[in-house]
């Protein structure tokens, strides 16, 4: 009985190191899992310092004869202005002038259709033209496999040209659609006066603005107007009666 509860103490005694250099272990690998993951988590200073770099070279390049790239996706979601356009301006700013405002981390950037979520790094700077004008100039870089590279590029006068582009785009628009409403407008005039000459009294308003107040009766088919109809419907405007087009069918005015 002696020996048994010596070997039950002996047991004990002997258990308890081990259990105490288990128990050690595992304390020591939380610590150790714990340093290696702060140590793995990057800094967002240190994120924010890559993409500053990669902007800095970014700009350098686009001074050169051997201009830089943008990011693909950049171009895809904002196609108003195109690389050429982003490092042309940029290389009008000069480079000892620059002096960063602002700097953060986006999870995403753009809004609706032009949305991308990623890895991106916004920056804003405070600089002036060649001509000593102060210009505010804003780049996005967006990181893939590790590498950061330009997504968006904006200075005011990029901005003011890309307003000016778009003020001319709608100005051409505008145009083309009144010159494809005159040709459309001359093909069915030519048509009626062909079948009946005495339509040729009544002339085209291409520019006119149709409206209710200015229909003299409702809008016709061209296969159905008559220059008898036309007449009456003339004698009830005192002003300048008119011919013009709405979809496919004659809209006489009182214009």
């Amino acid at each position: 009985m002696l020996r048994q509860k010596r070997r039950s103490i002996g047991e004990a005694i002997f258990a308890a190191p081990l259990l105490l250099r288990t128990v050690g272990l595992k304390i020591c690998a939380g610590i150790c899992c714990t340093l290696a993951l702060s140590g793995c988590a990057e800094n967002p200073e240190t994120i924010k310092s890559q993409g500053v770099a990669a902007l800095n070279q970014w700009f350098a390049t686009s001074a050169t004869d051997n201009p830089p790239a943008c990011h693909a996706f950049g171009l895809v979601k904002f196609h108003d202005a195109s690389c050429a356009d982003m490092y042309q301006h940029a290389a009008k700013i000069k480079p000892e002038s620059r002096k960063i405002t602002s700097t953060r981390l986006l999870k995403c950037f753009g809004q609706g259709a032009q949305e991308l979520c990623g890895e991106f790094v916004e920056i804003w700077l405070q600089s002036a033209d060649d001509r000593g004008n102060q210009i505010q100039e804003g780049a996005v870089l967006k990181r893939d496999d590790g590498v950061f590279r330009l997504y968006w590029y904006r200075s005011d006068a990029l901005f003011t040209t890309l307003e000016k582009r778009q003020e001319q785009g709608d100005e051409f628009n505008n145009q083309q659609a009144w010159e494809d409403k005159a040709t459309a407008l001359e093909a069915v005039y030519a048509e009626i006066v062909q079948r009946e000459p005495a339509l040729y009294q009544f002339v085209m308003c291409t520019d006119a603005e149709v409206s209710s107040s200015k229909l003299v009766g409702k809008p016709i088919s061209p296969q159905n107007i008559t220059a008898a109809d036309m007449t009456l419907r003339a004698k009830q405007c005192p002003e300048n009666f008119c011919l013009t087009l709405i979809g496919k069918r004659i809209a006489p005015l009182c214009n």
